[in-house]
């Protein structure tokens, strides 16, 4: 039974790194891409990236700046934010964001209060599947280890095995967490950014009612509400109604 559980341990693993190869080797290919000038090859080479659940600041910088170089400076704003979710303080996100700011025709004031947490992703700033794939191999070698101690015959031997396969253990269960802490970060969308040329922002949820003030494209809003098809955002102490297919979340 032990052999058997090993062995679909071992699978599972194989499995992930798998797809930690196929990773690596699509963000080197998009890397060649953008040095070459080939920025929408580059920026498809991301995405297909994030849609296969990966991410790292590296990756939302690359992605922002491939947008950035192709003239879209929404996309390019909205994954120079993404970059700072998971790496708040990272110099290269915060200077290019501020570049693409200074384009934009609105100049919003938000500033996000950074918690522990947030330094905590810093110091890991590593996917889900990342932390997924690392937890499987640490289960794998902690049944190593605890098939070594349950077969050595020697005593300072199976006390080192089974230490090390605790050690393995703790650490298997600590990665867990941290892919719950790295799934939690991103899934937290309190912000947004406008994807449209130039829009009235509504006093109440409806195309009908009374226009509040107007905001132009890659203006960055917080989320305070939901209403069905709309948002009630905030922006420089404004708030009002907007329409959810007229921005995407960061």
């Amino acid at each position: 039974m032990l052999k058997l559980k090993f062995f679909f341990l071992l699978l599972i693993a194989f499995m992930y790194s798998s797809a930690n190869d196929s990773y690596n080797s699509i963000f080197s290919e998009s890397n060649t891409a953008y040095e070459n000038k080939e920025f929408n090859i580059a920026k498809d080479g991301y995405l297909q990236i994030l849609d296969d659940g990966y991410f790292s600041k590296e990756l939302f910088l690359n992605l922002g700046n491939s947008y950035y170089k192709m003239d879209s400076l929404a996309h390019a704003i909205l994954y120079y934010e993404k970059g700072l979710k998971v790496a708040p303080g990272n110099e290269n996100s915060i200077h290019n964001l501020k570049i693409c700011n200074k384009l934009i025709k609105d100049k919003s004031s938000i500033k996000e209060s950074i918690h522990i947490t947030d330094w905590i992703y810093v110091f890991l700033g590593k996917s889900t599947n990342y932390w997924a794939n690392a937890s499987i191999w640490l289960m794998v070698l902690c049944f190593i280890f605890l098939s070594l101690f349950l077969f050595a015959k020697e005593s300072l031997l199976k006390k080192a095995t089974f230490y090390t396969s605790v050690v393995a253990l703790f650490l298997s269960l600590t990665t867990i967490y941290f892919a719950w802490l790295s799934n939690d970060k991103l899934q937290d969308t309190n912000y947004c950014i406008l994807f449209t040329a130039h829009i009235w922002i509504k006093a109440e949820p409806s195309e009908n009612a009374e226009a509040n003030f107007k905001l132009h494209e890659g203006s960055k809003m917080k989320i305070i509400d939901e209403n069905e098809n709309w948002l009630e955002i905030s922006y420089d102490d404004k708030i009002g109604w907007i329409e959810k297919k007229d921005v995407k979340r960061i």
